[in-house]
C-alpha cells in the first residue's frame, strides 16, 4: 500500500475528539537503549535496569472503520517516568495525515511529523519531512492468539504532563521488525548504538483499539 507525504483524502476535515476507535494491523520491536544516550525533559526519569531502557519501534496502518485512515511509524527510546505516572515517551513519531498531525499534536502532546509510507506484506520503505529514511522488514512467525492489549505515553504538555492511553484487542503472533536501511536517523535520541532484541518483537495482525482522552498531570 502506498501512503503519499501530506494531504490525505480526508485531511481538511476537522480531526475527532477523543477517544479515538481504530482498527488496523502493527509491527512492535524492542531495543536496549543506553540510559546515557537519553536526554528526557525536566521532570522524566527512564525506567532502567543496569543502566539500561527497552526502547520500541513501531508501525501501525489504521484501516477503515477507524475516523482517520493513515500510517504511522514511532520511535520511543524508553519507558518513562514522570507526574506520579508511568507511559512510554515518544522522541519521533511519523503519520502521512495532517489531520492526525494535528489532532496527535493538540490532543496528546504527540510530536507528529509527516513522512511517505510505501507498505507491503513483507517490506516497508518511510521517508520522513525531515529527511530520515528507513527501510523495514516485517516479520510473522507462528499461530495468533487472541489478547487484549493497553498502553500509555507520556509527554511534555509545557505547563503539565500529557498522558495518553490505548487500550483494545488484537489477534497477536510473534514478529516484529527488522531493520534493512535507516539513514538520517542521527537526531532520534536514543537510537544510536540501541541493540534490536531478537525474538521478542510481536505482529498484530488485526487490532481495535481505543484512544482515550488526554489526562494532564502536574508537574
Amino acid at each position: 500500500m502506498m501512503h503519499a507525504m501530506g494531504p490525505s483524502p480526508l485531511d481538511g476535515q476537522a480531526y475527532p475528539t477523543p477517544p479515538w476507535h481504530t482498527h488496523g494491523r502493527a509491527f512492535v520491536q524492542p531495543f536496549v537503549v543506553d540510559r546515557q544516550a537519553l536526554r528526557l525533559p525536566p521532570g522524566f526519569d527512564a525506567v532502567t535496569i543496569a543502566g539500561r531502557a527497552i526502547g520500541v519501534l513501531g508501525l501501525i496502518e489504521y484501516v477503515a472503520p477507524s475516523p482517520l485512515v493513515y500510517a504511522e511509524l514511532v520511535w520511543m527510546p524508553c519507558l518513562a517516568r514522570a507526574g506520579g505516572s508511568r507511559g512510554y515517551f515518544v522522541e519521533k513519531m511519523y503519520v502521512d495525515s495532517e489531520a492526525s498531525l494535528a489532532g496527535g499534536r493538540e490532543i496528546w502532546a504527540l510530536p507528529k511529523q509527516l513522512a511517505r509510507f510505501s507498505i507491503g506484506e513483507r517490506e516497508a520503505s518511510i521517508e520522513t519531512s525531515d529527511g530520515a529514511h528507513l527501510v523495514l522488514e516485517l516479520r510473522r512467525r507462528g499461530p495468533t492468539v487472541p489478547t487484549s492489549i493497553a498502553g500509555a505515553t507520556l509527554q511534555d504538555g509545557g505547563d503539565d504532563i500529557v498522558r495518553f492511553k490505548g487500550s483494545g484487542t488484537t489477534r497477536l503472533r510473534s514478529g516484529g521488525l527488522r531493520v534493512l536501511e535507516a539513514r538520517g536517523l542521527d537526531a532520534w535520541m536514543g537510537w544510536t548504538g540501541a541493540r534490536r532484541m531478537p525474538g521478542l518483537g510481536a505482529a498484530l495482525e488485526t487490532f481495535e483499539v481505543t484512544m482515550h482522552p488526554p489526562r494532564r498531570l502536574p508537574r
